[in-house]
């Protein structure tokens, strides 16, 4: 089943750990480990953001709660007396319930000082501060400073001389007598020392929640300047490591300590130091740690060698991703990737497989000036070059240069609501794409990444002739039984079980619902919808003709059932699939008399 599993949230134990150092009592409340409460939203419990996304999205017409009620977020405030309590949100797009937390927080514990840390602060701050109930925010990393700050709340003895903070004027923050104005103190200085931070506090948290499996983080900065992130303005460009022994160490603790084996690696560019990461290999290696290591955040192709990936499959790298975008070289330069290309990460990829490590590559579909046939072609050249794949749409993250670039091309607005951001959302579409053809364009290519044999499959079945619906599916059916991972879980959230007729039923670990962990919990209907598109769009691409599918309310035997046929077909996705199509008759045509791809 696919898994969107809860990871440690190592930068609040990071936080506790300093302030614990300093002699405070600290908890942690992971909400989002509360996977058990997870629940579709009941319309009448909408939010103005909510009902926003829900407005702008082309297709999907629910959402899904993740984490603890609010139920039981009230229960643990009244449980505690806390001083001080703070709130982070990593994802401008998420910023509601951080904002509804803080208010619940201040009806409960009046009294309390509330504050609010990490990516959305740091990159938004002015749309932070229109939440009053926040006493105050904190601008990117914090363990130099968090402790002094927190001091300073609980003695009223003011922010106006610590580094990295944003307020309002209120008494006991400032001195100010004339009209209530914003505080914005420089940041703090970049902690150049990794290691000298107090180790993560993980007894404060519950490891049960996590899948026996725990987050590092190695280092932090990139000094790469792609367009589309904003990771420098919580932990800037320059590369700041910690000791290869030190990282070692935390390894051999959770492994002696806590029984845990696997790792996420959750670095910003974990390979920049290529002779610290083949020290950190060799000495997992050398104490004997069997231990299954993970890059979630993958790593770029920047020195990638044969030694380097022989050392790190035999560290117990199992995962890990090669971030490419695009494999046109012209817009690589525009997005500043033009260090990577097709043809180093085909090698790279095929020099990992060689080694036993799962690997793939990762495209955004819409990025700025890109038109749907340049994204399809994406896709189709890594099908044609055999490397996996997989899709991300394209979507403004504030604190970005490309976030400006939307802003200046009119795309969005300041006060364009941020939940709007959400990268699934589809709202904003792109300078090129309106939503509906950059949902469409994103569900085709997640199709490709999904079934790229059966995409091969079905343009030489075409050319022999007509192809029908049925024969689509049944051969849909045969490409889905490698979606299977190695533990025997399901990879994909749409994977066909059984057919009936135009109707498939999915597998009951294969579709969107189930990825959501709603256990019990009612479901309404149209949950899926994803599920079906995509199988829609395979089906489409094989055959030749658009397809749309329809999700049978209720369940059989509890699997969801979707209904495909040409009458229920989007005119954008119909429009899609046409360009998908002639995009791959193409390239194949094209093929035979292209020279061999050569990594520079």
């Amino acid at each position: 089943m696919v898994e969107i599993g809860r990871h440690m949230p190592i930068g609040l134990a990071y936080l506790a750990a300093q302030l614990r150092a300093d002699g405070m009592h600290v908890e942690i409340f992971d909400s989002l480990a509360w996977t058990d409460d997870n629940h579709v939203v009941d319309p009448a419990d909408y939010t103005d953001a909510d009902r926003a996304k829900i407005a702008a999205h082309p297709r999907w017409r629910h959402l899904v709660h993740w984490g603890a009620t609010w139920e039981r977020v009230e229960q643990t405030l009244r449980a505690g007396e806390f001083d001080v309590v703070g709130v982070s949100c990593m994802f401008t797009p998420y910023y509601e319930p951080a904002y509804q937390l803080a208010r619940l927080t201040r009806e409960i514990l009046p009294d309390a000082k509330i504050i609010l840390g990490g990516q959305h602060p740091t990159v938004a701050h002015h749309h932070a501060l229109t939440e009053t109930a926040f006493d105050a925010l904190v601008l990117g990393e914090a363990e130099a400073n968090v402790s002094a700050i927190v001091r300073a709340l609980h003695t009223g003895s003011g922010l106006t001389d610590q580094p990295g903070v944003a307020f309002r004027c209120k008494p006991g923050l400032c001195d100010c007598t004339g009209p209530a104005r914003v505080h914005l103190r420089p940041r703090a200085t970049f902690l150049d020392d990794l290691d000298s931070i107090a180790p993560p506090a993980v007894n404060l948290l519950d490891m049960s929640s996590y899948d026996a499996t725990a987050t590092l983080i190695t280092s932090r900065g990139c000094p790469f300047s792609c367009s589309f992130c904003t990771v420098h303005a919580t932990v800037g460009k320059k590369f700041r490591s910690r000791a290869s022994e030190k990282v070692v160490d935390e390894v051999e603790h959770y492994v002696t300590e806590h029984g845990i084996r696997r790792f996420f690696i959750e670095d910003d560019n974990f390979t920049f130091d290529i002779d610290r990461v083949r020290e950190i290999c060799r000495a997992i290696r050398a104490r004997g740690l069997d231990v299954e290591l993970h890059l979630p955040n993958g790593m770029t192709v920047v020195k990638l060698s044969e030694e380097l990936v022989e050392d790190m499959a035999g560290a117990g790298f199992r995962s890990l991703f090669l971030g490419l975008e695009t494999t046109d070289m012209a817009r690589l330069r525009k997005i500043r990737k033009g260090f990577t290309s097709l043809a180093k990460v085909r090698d790279g990829a095929a020099l990992f497989t060689r080694h036993g490590v799962d690997v793939g590559a990762s495209l955004i579909v819409g990025l700025l000036g890109q038109s749907t046939e340049e994204l399809v072609k994406d896709s189709v050249n890594l099908v044609l070059a055999g490397v996996r794949f997989w899709t991300n749409p394209f979507y403004p993250i504030p604190g970005s240069p490309d976030f400006q670039q939307c802003l200046d091309a009119g795309l969005i607005r300041h006060e364009t609501e941020p939940a709007l951001y959400d990268q699934f959302n589809f709202a904003i579409g792109s300078d090129r794409l309106p939503p509906a053809e950059l949902y469409w364009a994103w569900v085709s290519t997640q199709a490709m990444a999904q079934w790229p044999d059966y995409l091969l499959e079905g343009a030489e079945r075409r050319a022999r002739g007509p192809v029908s619906l049925a024969e689509g599916l049944e051969r849909l059916l045969a490409h889905s039984t490698d979606l299977f991972g190695p533990d025997g879980g399901l990879e994909v959230p749409a994977v066909p079980e059984v057919l009936d007729g135009n109707l498939v039923h999915v597998h009951r670990d294969g579709c969107y619902d189930a990825m959501q962990h709603l256990g019990d919990k009612a479901r309404p209907d149209g949950l899926c919808t994803f599920t079906g598109d995509a199988l829609a769009a395979a089906v489409s691409l094989y055959t030749g003709v658009a397809h749309g599918s329809r999700q049978l309310p209720g369940k059989v035997d509890g699997r969801c059932v979707f209904a495909l046929s040409v009458d229920d077909t989007d005119p954008v996705f119909e429009s899609v699939c046409a360009t998908a199509i002639a995009v791959l008759r193409s390239s194949l045509d094209e093929l035979a008399d292209e020279p061999a791809l050569v990594a520079e």
